[in-house]
């Protein structure tokens, strides 16, 4: 049974012979940027390329002839590449090597459904072109007052390498003869103008022949002078004046404030804060009292202002400065006091301290009440300093009787059939209203003699029937009593 299988693998043989000398076939079209093997064909893009070394560039390659499409990528026959020829991602992407090769580079697509189906292309990689160093310093001349300072910035061309040494006449930082330039490039002129010219120098540290300078003029700094404002001030102990200060001939405006020598004074002769807000001490001081405004940048050069000091003069003002007030009533007052920090006061009314029932009485607080009837004497309600008791401000009062008012209501009869009328009060438009009348009024008309001076009130009126139940409220009317 086993016989007849024979000339199946002699056929098999014969077929195997046939597919080599079709892919050796093929292998003659790879110069051309393609292979096949059989029924499979491997093309690749670009056939040739030129790259400096570190370069990269992508490759890419078709496979016909099969639904695998996947590839291997070579380098000179080294899948991935290495280090020596270059390398090359599983995406076709190829970088050349960092050092220039001894010969031509070959890549290669190899289909991986059939190996024996390859596309070539070749590369030649060459040296990278040697770029000249190059250095640029801005700004490129400078002008500064002695003891200033210059920001300069170098820009290094050509390498990768951008750092720079800083010169000053070509030493490295400067010193203190020309003055000192950082590793930033911040420039400092010396503190007294030098006798040469001055060369801020930034040199390439890849290339020490490249480098760029900038001239720096070096100048004597204007005479500092300061003065103040105002030239001179009088204060109450306690008391606050705010100076200030203006400095000329250098860019250092700041200030150092002093009161009689001592840096933001004391308790003994007041106290003056770095913005030059000067305080007064709680007493008068034995001595006379000077603030001075000295230049940060000069010592030497400053201001003064003489501050006289005056003992604390007490005041008390009153509101209301009068009043009319009914007897029972009440009226607020307030009081204010003046060169004193205490500003507690005392509350008399006609010089008894929270009054009495005969002139009125009045509150810690300045609320004052009106006795039950009208005094003979004339009322005055003062507010005392209770720091400085002869300090004071008074009012007068005038204690009045009620005078009395009524209102006249009257309104249209109802047109339904009524028992009566109910009449309604309140103190605001929008309610609540209370009942003011005691029994159901029959007629149309009412009059309203429990109103007092200085308020205003508000009427509404309803209808009721036999069986008690009333109207809604019928349109208000205001009365406002003088």
């Amino acid at each position: 049974m086993r016989h007849p299988q024979l000339p199946l693998v002699f056929l098999l043989a014969i077929c195997l012979a046939f597919c080599t000398y079709a892919t050796a076939a093929g292998d003659g079209n790879n110069g051309n940027h393609y292979g096949r093997n059989g029924s499979v064909k491997v093309s690749i893009s670009p056939n040739s390329s030129t790259l400096q070394v570190g370069q990269s560039l992508q490759f890419n390659a078709s496979v016909s002839g099969t639904s695998n499409t996947s590839l291997n990528w070579l380098v000179n026959g080294t899948m991935g590449g290495s280090s020596t020829t270059g390398t090359i991602s599983s995406s076709g992407m190829y970088t050349a090597p960092l050092a220039l090769p001894s010969g031509t580079i070959t890549i290669t697509a190899q289909s991986v459904a059939n190996t024996a189906a390859v596309a070539n292309a070749s590369v030649s990689v060459v040296s990278a072109p040697v770029a000249a160093v190059s250095v640029s310093v801005s700004p490129t001349s400078a002008s500064l007052q002695v003891g200033q300072s210059q920001q300069f910035n170098g820009t290094v061309s050509g390498t990768t390498n951008s750092g720079l040494n800083w010169m000053v006449n070509g030493v490295l930082g400067g010193n203190s003869t020309v003055g000192t330039v950082s590793s930033s490039g911040l420039y400092t002129a010396p503190l007294s103008v030098p006798s040469t010219a001055i060369s801020v120098t930034a040199q390439s540290v890849a290339q020490s022949t490249a480098s760029a300078s900038a001239a720096v003029s070096i100048t004597a700094a204007p005479a500092v002078s300061v003065s103040v404002s105002p030239a001179s001030a009088t204060l109450q102990v306690g008391y606050s004046q705010q100076f200030s200060a203006a400095v000329s001939g250098t860019s250092n405006t700041a200030v150092n404030w002093m009161v009689n020598g001592a840096l933001g004074g004391n308790s003994t002769v007041g106290t003056v804060t770095s913005s030059g807000m000067y305080t007064a001490p709680k007493s008068v001081p034995s001595s006379s009292v000077t603030v001075t405004a000295q230049s940060a940048a000069q010592t030497t050069a400053s201001a003064s202002a003489p501050v006289s000091i005056m003992p604390a003069t007490v005041s008390v003002s009153i509101s209301p400065t009068n009043a009319s007030v009914q007897v029972s009533q009440s009226q607020q007052f307030s009081a204010t006091v003046s060169g004193a920090s205490n500003g507690a006061v005392n509350w008399l009314v006609s010089g008894f301290l929270g009054g009495n029932s005969s002139v009125g009485t009045i509150t810690s607080a300045g609320l004052y009440t009106a006795p039950a009837s009208v005094p003979s004497a004339a009322v005055v309600v003062t507010a005392q300093s209770s720091a400085s008791p002869s300090s004071s401000a008074s009012a007068g009062v005038t204690i009045t009787q009620p005078v009395a008012h009524d209102v006249n209501l009257s309104w249209s009869p109802s047109s339904s059939a009524v028992a009566g009328y109910n009449v309604y009060r309140g103190t605001q438009a929008t309610g609540p209203f209370t009942r003011i009348n005691s029994t159901l009024d029959t007629a149309t008309v009412y009059t309203d003699n429990s109103v007092a001076s200085g308020h205003t009130y508000y009427y509404a009126t309803t209808a009721a029937n036999s069986s008690g139940v009333e109207s809604g409220y019928s349109n208000l009317a205001q009365a406002a009593i003088p």
